[in-house]
């Protein structure tokens, strides 16, 4: 047993040590020169299904477009440029004005390609402008008016040591959308620089952008260091969209009108859908490039929405962990773990034999004087069995160390009630330390309260199942008990012939009565201690019965029969009530369950949404006050449907 514990302490603590090391992979993307993207899905009309796609190809490369629902192929396809439709673009475009902009006349050639752009916008399209450099600016809103947007374009100017608030400015940007959603949204990214100066993350302007919908474009202009290239590649791979670089002059200007021409790059293929209800996976390819989408019959669905859900990786732990005290933090643990497993390691090659001698001493050298109660005990150093026996004085003055190891005993643990204790408080206390260092104060506060309630919680459990499988086995206990008895046999050689016929837990309860009988106590105080122990009336009833008994005389056997006989009608008793009850149970169950699971689902689909109960002080007492409300109705509920017999 202690073997087996050094090698899982070993291993824990190497793996423990692997893991700290082990760092997060990057992810990437790579952009594809003819880039095919689906838009939206219009099903409203089954014989008129509308897809909307984007393709920067060659336009002849569409006849070879295929589209298939479901992995049957379409006929009859009907393609249709988007100019020549009557829907129109709604564009943000997010203009760096963070001081690299000034550099080389940069933020004059933006400029020129925007109006460029802007005088040549179709009819039915609008535009708007938002700026950011410390913060970000909604420099107009959406409209078709060519001198707003130039005048716009004119008021921007680059202050002195601006930084980049990169990511408000693109969430800034996918807020605008909430006024024009008859327009198709897409956002037009110009920078130079990487995020400096911004509140948000990468991924909550990621998740922003994928929730309005929109296909994202950059212009990335590589004259003063370079732009975050990967955090771009990201948003596009789950949005559509494409990315141009330039460096100054005319190259900008090109640059910006190759992008607005890519946002037209549009088709709406229409079909007849033989789909009448359900989920629909949709599959459009042109050539060698396929991408694919799903919709449900009878739906649109618009942007990222037809795609396939990614979750934007999250980087594990609060910033400071990711720092150079991080780093520090990590070297010590990965020192202690490894550490710890060559300490372990030595441990099974110098002590795998101390056991063993200690069993034979007493054999090969007489009777000595052992310390019983320190061997195989968890607690090996004088440290920390100085730390368990002030956690037993502690429970013994509070009065509680006795149930504890009652309850230890009804689960059949092999554990001392004091180390128990004190592994509980220590391993809940760095558990709930470590989760508010890590994870908050939420994740902090829900793991300390799982900490705290589980470990009890478990060993109730294992304990009512042991009782429950004990009480099962006393009707058949008694039958064998009184069988013992009419044949001769005194009481305690019946305990002793049934506790070897019967199983566990009521074999294993019977051995332990006939073990503290030979020791002189008294077989009717023994099966007292074991209807106690496993918190049975009933055994205690026959324990009444069998000391009755043996004060005023009378058939044994026949009594042990008729105690059995009301054992088997109170256990099919129960049974009827379990069947009666068990749809108020469940009932207890998912109504306990559904608000856990609900604002589980909603924080996963919506973190956004769901932020502020983590984020905010009313947040944090509104999680309070449902988790307390939600216990009080769940032991309401459990004490109405709990029927005892």
């Amino acid at each position: 047993m202690r073997r087996r514990s050094r090698i899982a302490l070993a291993a824990s603590a190497l793996a423990a040590g692997a893991a700290v090391l082990v760092a997060p992979l990057a992810a990437g993307g790579q952009a594809n020169d003819d880039m095919l993207a689906v838009r939206s899905v219009d099903a409203t009309e089954r014989k008129a299904v509308d897809v909307t796609f984007l393709y920067t190809g060659e336009p002849d490369d569409l006849s070879q477009l295929t589209i298939r629902e479901d992995g049957a192929l379409i006929k009859g396809v009907d393609l249709t440029p988007l100019q020549k439709t009557d829907q129109g673009l709604a564009t943000v475009y997010v203009v760096d004005l963070s001081s690299s902009m000034e550099k080389d006349g940069v933020l004059t050639d933006v400029k020129k390609g925007m109006k460029d752009v802007f005088s040549r916008l179709p009819s039915g399209d609008e535009a708007a402008i938002v700026s950011f450099s410390d913060a970000a600016v909604v420099e107009t809103g959406f409209t078709d008016n060519q001198d707003q947007l130039d005048g716009a374009l004119d008021d921007m100017v680059a202050p002195e040591d601006g930084k980049a608030a990169l990511w408000d400015g693109i969430r800034k940007a996918a807020t605008l959308f909430e006024d024009r959603p008859d327009l198709q949204p897409n956002i037009v990214v110009v920078t130079d620089s990487t995020d400096e100066a911004s509140t948000s993350s990468a991924e909550a302007a990621r998740a922003s952008v994928i929730n309005s919908g929109a296909a994202f474009f950059a212009v990335e202009l590589d004259h003063a260091g370079g732009t975050d290239s990967a955090a771009f590649q990201m948003i596009m791979d789950r949005t559509g969209g494409a990315t141009r670089m330039a460096t100054s002059g005319d190259a900008v200007r090109s640059a910006i009108t190759d992008v607005a021409a890519t946002t037209q790059s549009q088709y709406v293929a229409t079909y007849a859908s033989s789909a009448t209800q359900g989920q629909v996976d949709l599959s459009v390819a042109v050539g060698s490039i396929e991408r694919k989408a799903s919709y449900v019959a009878g739906a649109s669905v618009q942007g990222a929405a037809t795609g396939e859900v990614i979750k934007p990786p999250e980087p594990f732990g609060p910033d400071w962990l990711r720092g150079k005290l991080g780093g520090a933090v990590a070297l010590v643990l990965v020192g202690l773990a490894f550490g710890l497993g060559a300490y372990a390691v030595g441990s099974l090659a110098t002590s795998s034999d101390e056991s063993l001698n200690a069993v034979l001493r007493p054999y090969s050298e007489g009777p000595v004087a052992t310390d019983i109660d320190n061997e195989g005990a968890l607690a090996q150093t004088a440290l920390l069995q100085r730390a368990v026996e002030l956690t037993e004085e502690f429970a013994e003055r509070q009065g509680f160390l006795t149930k504890v190891e009652g309850a230890l005993e009804r689960a059949d643990l092999p554990l001392r009630a004091a180390e128990a204790l004190f592994f509980y408080a220590a391993g809940a206390v760095l558990l709930s330390l470590l989760s508010f260092a890590l994870g908050g104060l939420v994740a902090g506060f829900g793991i300390a309260l799982l900490s705290l309630l589980l470990p009890p919680a478990a060993v109730n459990f294992l304990a009512a199942r042991r009782s429950k499988k004990f009480q099962g086995q006393l009707p058949d206990t008694l039958q064998l008990l009184s069988g013992s008895l009419r044949a001769g046999y005194s009481l305690l050689q019946g305990v002793e012939a049934v506790s070897k016929e019967v199983g566990d837990p009521m074999g294993q309860e019977l051995r332990r009565v006939i073990t503290e009988a030979r020791l002189g106590r008294e077989v009717e105080d023994a099966m007292d201690s074991v209807a106690e122990r496993m918190g049975s009336p009933d055994f205690a009833w026959a324990v009444m019965a069998i000391r009755i008994q043996r004060e005023v005389g009378g058939n044994l056997s026949e009594l042990l029969l008729t105690v059995s006989d009301t054992m088997i009608h109170r256990e099919r008793l129960r049974r009827d009530i379990a069947g009666l009850t068990a749809e108020g149970k469940m009932s207890a169950i998912i109504l306990g369950l559904l608000p856990i699971g609900l604002g589980a689902f909603m924080w996963m689909s919506n973190p956004e949404y769901m932020s502020p109960l983590g984020s905010t002080g009313l947040g944090h007492v509104l999680l309070l006050l449902a988790t307390v409300s939600g216990l009080i109705g769940f032991a309401w509920m459990k004490k109405i449907i709990n029927i005892e017999i």
